[in-house]
């Protein structure tokens, strides 16, 4: 008699952040990323706080990719007894090494206590198995998964996985999708063919992104703006890893002559170059974009300066852009930068990722007067500016043509990772698209599949 086959929802749903999920199939356990709920800090450290599931009882981890929305409690499993394989593609592997550090380390400043620290994140690295795109793996007899590039980041990839007798029943997690057409990454390409089970993520399934020609000139237009004025221009980023299309435009538009020369600061705990992890992951890279000219291609240093520092760092004397970890500007690098400059108008601030409701990040685009950072309510003087399309993730019609790339008929699909908006959003695309039998999860849900 075979085991029931169970889908538990416990993070992502119904929310963007704190991507996790639990399937039961085969007689096996796999829990379907680790991600951290983001924003407000107390608020989403509350919610972190407590794992909803028992990490002994996890066979493995598959991780769709290494930011922290995603990753980000995986040393947390393992502080609190998990002992089997996490699995992530290579890129994901090693920029986890670079993103869960940080993590740690912001815990450690942070009040309230934190959830691990060095040495689990160094555990969690050892126990992290490297598969490349489109190799299969075998968790149990009749449960085997392979990654399929996403596009999105380094390392980000879909996962599909067959269970049932021969394979009978196939499950798609979108995990991020990237957008089609970006400088460096290749265009996710899913086999197609049909899904019993399809979850897909929705973070921008609402917008309608500029072209890439025309956000760079958005894009040229701010920066200038804002030397112009003698400021800053604060970037918050969610890792290092969505930063390097936004870093390769920043360049070109300097070498173009559309900017003027202005340092790109990379403020992180643990600094590293972006073009080196792009250099020892090809895999990722499109083939146009490795076909580089003289300028270095998606491996140009220009403009980039890297500081290490668990501190305050002193601002530059001119005007400087500031790349900090922390997306939403609560915790991380990003949030002393902004706590120093949000209050003076010279500077700029530029929100590329979905913004949790209650971050400062959502604070600061619905206009607020005043924001809270680290315990202190400061004026914001500073100039807003929101441009979703350099987040990575592919928009409602990018996401229209994903879901027709699949191919055959999609018989059930869950809508995760999207705010109220976003989420319905997906759903109509799905309908549209065919799909009958379309389902919302909420936290800790479970569905027989």
């Amino acid at each position: 008699m075979s085991s029931p086959r169970v889908l538990t929802f416990f993070g992502g749903a119904a929310t963007a952040t704190g991507s996790m999920m639990l399937l039961e199939a085969a007689g096996a356990r796999v829990l379907i990323d680790a991600g951290l709920f983001e924003g407000n800090p107390a608020a989403s450290l509350e919610k972190n706080r407590e794992l909803p599931l028992d990490p002994q009882r996890i066979d493995a981890v598959l991780l769709s990719q290494a930011s922290l929305s995603y990753a980000g409690r995986a040393p947390q499993l393992v502080k609190h007894g998990f002992t089997g394989p996490i699995y992530a593609t290579p890129g994901t592997r090693d920029l986890a090494a670079i993103v869960l550090a940080e993590a740690a380390i912001d815990f450690g400043a942070r009040d309230g206590g934190a959830l691990y620290g060095l040495a689990d994140v160094l555990t969690t690295q050892q126990r992290i198995v490297g598969q490349p795109y489109a190799r299969a793996v075998h968790l149990r007899r009749n449960l085997v998964f392979e990654f399929a590039d996403a596009g999105h980041i380094l390392g980000s990839s879909s996962i599909e996985l067959r269970t049932g007798e021969g394979g009978s029943h196939r499950v798609i997690y979108s995990g991020c999708i990237g957008r089609p057409g970006s400088s460096i990454f290749r265009t996710a390409e899913p086999r197609a063919g049909e899904v019993d089970t399809l979850i897909v993520g929705s973070p921008f399934a609402h917008a309608s992104h500029l072209m890439f020609a025309n956000a760079q000139q958005r894009l040229a237009k701010i920066i200038n703006e804002t030397v112009a004025r003698g400021g800053h221009l604060i970037v918050p980023a969610a890792s290092l890893g969505p930063m390097q299309e936004f870093v390769r435009t920043v360049q070109s538009l300097w070498r173009r002559g559309l900017i003027a020369e202005l340092p790109i600061l990379i403020d992180t705990t643990t600094p590293v170059s972006l073009p080196t992890l792009l250099r020892v992951h090809p895999e990722v890279v499109s083939a146009g974009a490795l076909a580089y000219g003289d300028d270095g291609g998606v491996f140009d240093e220009a403009l980039l300066r890297y500081a290490a520092s668990t501190g305050p760092r002193e601002l530059p004397d001119t005007p400087s852009m500031i790349i900090a970890t922390g997306h939403t500007g609560d915790a991380g690098r990003a949030a002393l930068h902004l706590k120093r400059c949000v209050g003076d108008a010279r500077n700029s601030v530029l929100l590329l990722s979905f913004q949790e409701e209650g971050s400062v990040g959502h604070e600061l685009l619905a206009g607020a007067d005043t924001v809270t950072i680290g315990g202190e309510r400061i004026a914001r003087n500073a100039t807003v500016h929101e441009m979703p399309g350099f987040s990575g993730h592919a928009d409602g019609e990018e996401m229209r043509a994903w879901v027709r790339a699949l191919g055959g008929p999609i018989r059930r699909a869950f809508v995760v990772h999207g705010d109220d908006l976003s989420v319905a959003m997906m759903v109509t695309i799905l309908r549209e698209e065919g799909v009958r039998d379309v389902i919302v999860p909420r936290e800790g849900e479970s569905f027989p599949f």
